[in-house]
């Protein structure tokens, strides 16, 4: 894997959607790659940050309804039982 596949790849690795054939070339890159490893730690810190904020404020409910359900079904959604 190179820093371009890094890229590509990079979300599905936060959201735990990665394929296990891609895990190991993936993480061996990082650890060998300290430009990927850099991203790979700032786009952490940010999604954090992001989860964080958004913890913190809320959208009104019908407009939460009207999105949750316009995006693909992906199994159950938090805050939705």
């Amino acid at each position: 894997m190179d820093c371009k596949e890094v890229g590509t790849v990079l979300f599905l690795f936060f959201d735990n959607e990665m394929e296990d054939d891609l895990l190991s070339p993936f993480r061996d890159h990082v650890a060998r790659c300290s430009h990927c490893a850099q991203r790979l730690a700032y786009t952490r810190r940010l999604l954090l940050i992001v989860r964080e904020r958004c913890a913190r404020c809320c959208a009104p409910e019908r407009l939460r309804m009207r999105i949750l359900t316009s995006l693909p079904h992906r199994g159950s959604l938090p805050g939705t039982h």
